[in-house]
């Protein structure tokens, strides 16, 4: 028996030893968890406490300046814009600069001064239904307060303010209907940078690798097949994955199938860049699976995937926009949701190609530092 917890001893020394003595260990050991805990801890909130809208005040009377003074003096609505036409509103909600439109319609005040109801029309933008149904609560909330500070304090007395809301592109606010096509950006994501990121370091932990290397193939070349390898299989699963959402779950889609099929294969196009360039940097699979999830979650994370944007810290917020993710999310919640093309979708699309490019740049330099 004490032979046994002797041997044990001396074998959990030697892998404390092993990864204390490795520099890089060490940082996997230590800075994932700080990085995630940050992350949770500043960033991953489902409480929505910025609101950005946009105001058309139609009636322009003191009652209508009271009450978008109550919206601003919040701390949670953030006026990005007063608009005069209701294409602006269009346009801004289409951009998804805002979440909320407002609109206070003529005669406004005359309504509530004659002690009949005063209409405010609210326009949420279902496609994030979570977001959406809190900012609409809080703008009930403050109506109620309005009400309650200007309302004649009778038993028979009418509200003065009521919302009248709707969503546009998620008219139910049905939650699986934002979330799903996301979804297909974020399994995409995960399934080609895993897959990518444990091909070379697969190659070196079985000792195969200085074979590849002998073989009649320059660095690129080994680069480009590993990186259409994982391409092809990840269509494939794409393909299956929108196939249930469209087939099973049944979520309308207002878009172009060709866009769709584009805007997957540059994002997988991507994924598979950021994989090969976490690989080459491995020495292990135990370094590929670790640098996997430490660059995959917080992407997940900083994606708006279960996190409005809006509500992260202003640092957080600038951090997401080197987040593919970010980019990928935006542009199939618009293909599905919305109907969008390529000329409403171009500067997402350059975005993702950009950061596409710069991943293989870093691949085939690591790549050739390794085999060099």
């Amino acid at each position: 028996m004490i032979d046994f917890i002797t041997r044990q001893l001396a074998l959990i020394v030697k892998e404390l030893l092993a990864v204390l003595r490795d520099g890089k260990s060490r940082v996997a050991v230590i800075v994932p968890p700080v990085i995630q805990i940050c992350l949770f801890g500043y960033a991953a909130t489902l409480d929505v406490n910025t609101v950005p809208y946009a105001l058309q005040d139609l009636d322009h009377s003191q009652w209508s300046r009271m009450y978008a003074a109550d919206l601003d003096g919040s701390g949670i609505f953030h006026r990005v814009a007063t608009v005069s036409s209701n294409r602006e509103l269009d346009e801004l909600m289409a951009r998804k600069e805002i979440v909320l439109a407002v609109t206070i319609p003529r005669n406004f005040a005359r309504e509530v001064e004659q002690g009949r109801t005063g209409s405010i029309q609210m326009i949420a933008d279902g496609r994030n239904s979570n977001t959406a149904g809190i900012a609409l609560s809080y703008a009930r909330e403050i109506a109620s307060a309005f009400n309650y500070r200007h309302l004649p304090q009778t038993e028979n007395a009418v509200p003065n303010v009521r919302i009248e809301s709707r969503a546009w592109f998620n008219p139910n606010m049905i939650t699986r209907v934002f979330m799903i096509p996301c979804l297909l950006a974020v399994l995409a994501l995960l399934d080609t940078v895993l897959s990518s990121s444990l091909s070379i370091a697969r190659e070196r932990e079985e000792g195969t690798f200085d074979q590849l290397l002998v073989a009649p193939y320059r660095p690129s070349e080994i680069i480009l097949g590993k990186g259409l390898a994982t391409m092809a299989i990840s269509c494939v699963q794409s393909t299956c994955v929108l196939l249930i959402i469209l087939y099973w779950f049944k979520i309308p889609f207002q878009g172009s199938y060709w866009l769709l099929a584009l805007a997957m294969f540059l994002f997988i196009m991507t994924s598979a860049a950021i994989g090969l360039c976490i690989s080459s940097y491995s020495k292990s699979l135990q370094q590929a699976i670790v640098g996997t999830f430490l660059l995959v979650v917080p992407m997940v994370m900083l994606s708006g995937f279960a996190t409005p944007i809006e509500s992260m810290p202003e640092f957080f917020q600038d951090l997401t926009l080197l987040n593919p993710m970010r980019y990928g999310m935006t542009i199939m919640q618009r293909i599905f949701l919305e109907g969008a093309g390529l000329a409403e979708l171009w500067d997402q699309f350059l975005v993702v190609f950009g950061i596409a490019f710069i991943s293989i740049a870093a691949s085939l330099v690591a790549f050739r530092k390794q085999v060099g």
